[in-house]
């Protein structure tokens, strides 16, 4: 996870607000959470404090369900990562078939149904928890504009092999997006409303280069051409790098070890394999941390393995597994068979949790 995703990620939230399904619905949304006063009239002064409440609600309510949805997305790709290879391939399909819908190229007609089936059920109270009902009655259903994004932003945070820790926040990301101009409609009142109508015009526009920018990440993804789009300082991986082999060669296999096609791990026992590169700066920041847990849960030197991709044995390794960003921490059973993966920049417990799986043992996160 880096920056830049999150801030794609944000930036998916605000075209999707930016929809023909959500933007003309903004005077209605904002009657909703705060009655006609919203918009102006005799009791503006009355509701202006309940409206903007409710905005701040609606963007926690919202959150809430999207966060979930992003963890549960991540754990569930966490569960298929031994399938990880088809797992990417089809989520590319996805991506890219939900930005030929918003294209108008491809017609999907169980995709055209609106559901929303909690919105007509909520009652009419405003103010904060109105709000909050709100944002979670919007964010639990389907419509035509917004599903493909959510549906993109999920498949995303789940095929980048993320904790759902890493999921979770990649949503909320999204979910800010989203929400900010709402939120900023509901202090502003009619002035956002009269600024929305000025852009609904220009709304068919952005939702077909959202569909552009989808179908282009889908194929980045299937094709795995995603460092092609990824922006540092994730470095990612050329998973199609030749490597030499031979007795003397880059990836020349060790005596005893179990081979991979043209590279090897060594065998014998589970392993924590961490994927760096040298210009990869979250693999830096994380070093002393990796180093100060495998000194102090480790009791042999070859538990963590490290692979550089920006070597040649590292490039083929990378591409066994299906590695595309760094860092990426696999562990591996006896066999060197992938049994788990986490990647970015992980907390404390995180790696500690990985190592102790390992090693088979508890490993204290610290002293």
């Amino acid at each position: 996870m880096t920056i830049g995703s999150l801030i794609t990620l944000f930036g998916a939230g605000l075209l999707t607000f930016a929809s023909p399904c959500v933007l003309p619905m903004l005077p209605v949304y904002l009657s909703a959470m705060g009655g006609a006063g919203a918009l102006g009239g005799p009791d503006r002064a009355a509701v202006k404090r309940s409206v903007r409440l409710a905005g701040i609600g609606f963007a926690l309510g919202l959150a809430i369900v999207l966060v979930a949805l992003g963890a549960g997305a991540s754990a569930i790709a966490a569960a298929l990562a031994p399938h990880r290879g088809a797992f990417t391939v089809a989520s590319g399909v996805i991506l890219a078939l939900f930005g030929a819908k918003l294209l108008g190229v491809l017609r999907l007609p169980w995709l055209e149904r609106e559901a929303r089936p909690l919105l007509s059920r909520l009652p009419g109270a405003g103010g904060f928890w109105g709000g909050m009902l709100f944002g979670i009655a919007f964010a639990a259903g389907w419509t035509p504009c917004v599903g493909p994004v959510l549906g993109a932003a999920l498949t995303y945070a789940a095929s980048a092999g993320a904790s759902p820790l890493t999921g979770a926040i990649q949503l909320g990301a999204y979910a800010a997006g989203l929400a900010a101009p709402l939120v900023v409609a509901a202090f502003a009142g009619p002035t956002a409303v009269e600024l929305a109508r000025r852009v609904m015009p220009a709304t068919p526009v952005l939702q077909r280069a959202t569909g552009a920018l989808l179908v282009a990440l889908g194929i980045a993804f299937a094709t795995g051409r995603l460092g092609a789009l990824s922006p540092a300082p994730a470095a990612t991986v050329a998973a199609s790098a030749p490597c030499d082999t031979g007795p003397a060669g880059a990836c020349a296999a060790p005596e005893g070890a179990v081979e991979h096609g043209d590279v090897a791990l060594p065998e014998g026992k589970p392993r924590l394999v961490e994927f760096e590169s040298a210009h990869c700066a979250v693999c830096e920041r994380m070093a002393p941390l990796v180093k100060e847990l495998e000194a102090r849960c480790t009791r042999e030197d070859d538990t963590v393995v490290r692979i550089r991709v920006d070597e040649p044995r590292g490039q083929a390794l990378a591409a066994h597994y299906n590695v595309r960003f760094v860092p990426t921490f696999l562990s591996v059973d006896a066999a060197g068979q992938e049994v788990e993966r986490a990647v970015g920049e992980l907390p404390r417990q995180r790696l500690a949790s990985l190592i102790g799986d390992v090693r088979g043992e508890a490993c204290p996160p610290a002293l």
